[in-house]
């Protein structure tokens, strides 16, 4: 028994400082967001040309709620156009989009209608390259438009959105320009633990994460929606070539294999419909876990060979940033392993009266201090980027919200085990239903949230 022991006490030590490497980089990336939290750019007038594309397979539910709410977007209407693309509908999404559009009276809406028989090629990137061809088969596409968004069907967004972005990309002066700014992505729903822990987690990877990696000059994450990428850029790589279930993940590891610069934007909000159950959770994680697995099995040697070519450090540091983020699932599984093992070291201690220490009291205390800060961190984000509604509550959701939160890490840590199973499987992807039609009122309101801007 001792010795099986003092096998066990030396993986748990490698599994220890392993995790302690993840831990300690993001808790850095926490402090640095909590610092430099404010994001200042001078509003400038319209100019970028937009394309705006929605997929929509069967969100007859949701779509005329959407309509309505991006007719309150503040542009010039002959600088963007949106797009809804019904693809492969079996309820009447494409004939309530039409009615929607038709009383909304806004000539920049359009829908198009998708069929396709192959079921392996449906889906939301399938969908967005046929729309991209069939826009360029007309010339209006790639020298038609500067910028390409992607909003999700159920997202409502902020009014002043195409603004910010614009306004974004025209404050930076470098030669190397942004080939994608990623918005704020923020939650339509907190009705159950999960949908809280969605929301709250959302709310730290924002208030934190998000804003330093962007003054750390790393590449911001790409969350799905709510992102604009430059058409020069697509055209650079062949147009939207994501084939992965996770695409959002793709198209911003293919950046960085580049060396192209991503930018954040916390002034301008996208609001997502978040799962309210565990199974509803599980099973869209799951395949948040496939497409991630697979392009870490495909991009992290690249991205090793990579590091030094060409070597700038804030390539190199990119590079390493993007490598650690496609180890995330890797993370987890090592993660659970860990805590399994450490469960079952220190019951076999205790059994047989061994010292169970395997780490200095030092990593310990530090470990105290970063749980403590772990749980700050979430009244914080919303103190930081929260509604005034939600400041009011913070301390009445406190245990609501990190209820919430640790829920939906422990989803993610499970997830990780079937994701790499299944990870060779990249063509079929099970729909997340969506049913909400309104913003919840203690989060914000999509059409003129408060934001932090500077104005000439």
């Amino acid at each position: 028994m001792q010795q099986v022991l003092d096998v066990i006490k030396q993986i748990l030590v490698v599994l220890f400082w392993i995790c302690e490497v993840y831990v300690v980089y993001y808790v850095f990336l926490y402090i640095v967001g909590f610092i430099f939290h404010k994001q200042k750019y001078p509003m400038v007038e319209d100019k970028q040309k937009f394309c705006i594309f929605v997929p929509c397979h069967n969100e007859g539910p949701v779509v005329a709620a959407t309509v309505e709410n991006y007719t309150h977007i503040e542009y010039a209407e002959d600088l963007f156009d949106i797009y809804f693309i019904a693809d492969n509908c079996s309820d009447d999404t494409a004939n309530i989009l039409r009615e929607a559009i038709k009383n909304s009276g806004k000539r920049n809406f359009h829908v198009l209608v998708r069929k396709e028989k192959d079921i392996n090629k449906r889906g939301k990137p399938h969908a967005l390259r046929w729309a991209i061809d069939a826009l360029e088969s007309q010339h209006l596409f790639y020298s038609y438009y500067d910028m390409m968004i992607i909003f999700d069907a159920d997202n409502f967004v902020d009014a002043t959105i195409l603004k910010h972005i614009n306004s974004q990309y025209a404050s930076i002066k470098d030669k190397k320009k942004p080939v994608m700014i990623q918005c704020y992505l923020d939650s339509k729903n907190h009705n159950s633990l999960v949908a809280r822990g969605y929301f709250q987690s959302y709310r730290v990877t924002n208030a934190f994460w998000q804003i330093s990696k962007q003054k750390l000059h790393l590449n911001p994450a790409i969350g799905g929606t709510g992102f604009a990428v430059t058409t020069k850029f697509l055209k650079e790589i062949g147009g939207y070539s994501c084939t992965s279930l996770t695409e959002d993940l793709e198209i911003q590891t293919i950046a960085t294999v580049k060396n192209r610069r991503i930018e954040y934007n916390g002034n301008a909000r996208v609001y997502d419909e978040k799962p309210t159950k565990i199974k509803q959770s599980f099973v869209q994680r799951t395949r948040w876990a496939q497409g991630h697995w697979w392009l870490f099995f495909r991009y992290t040697p690249l991205l090793f060979i990579q590091l030094f070519n060409p070597f700038t450090i804030k390539n190199f540091f990119k590079k390493l940033d993007m490598i650690m983020y496609l180890a995330a699932r890797l993370f987890s599984i090592v993660s659970s392993v860990t805590i399994l093992l450490n469960i079952f070291y220190l019951i076999s201690c205790l059994v047989i009266g061994r010292d169970s220490a395997y780490v200095p009291l030092w990593a310990q205390y530090m470990n105290i201090g970063i749980l403590v800060l772990t749980i700050a961190v979430i009244p914080l984000s919303s103190l930081y980027d929260g509604s005034k509604e939600e400041k009011k509550h913070i301390l009445r959701d406190l245990i609501p919200n990190i209820i919430g939160i640790y829920l939906v890490g422990l989803i993610d840590l499970l997830i990780g085990y079937p994701g790499l199973f299944k990870c060779g499987n990249q063509k079929v992807w099970k729909k997340t239903t969506h049913c909400v039609t309104s913003l919840d009122k203690s989060i914000g309101n999509a059409t003129n949230h408060e934001v932090k801007e500077a104005h000439i």
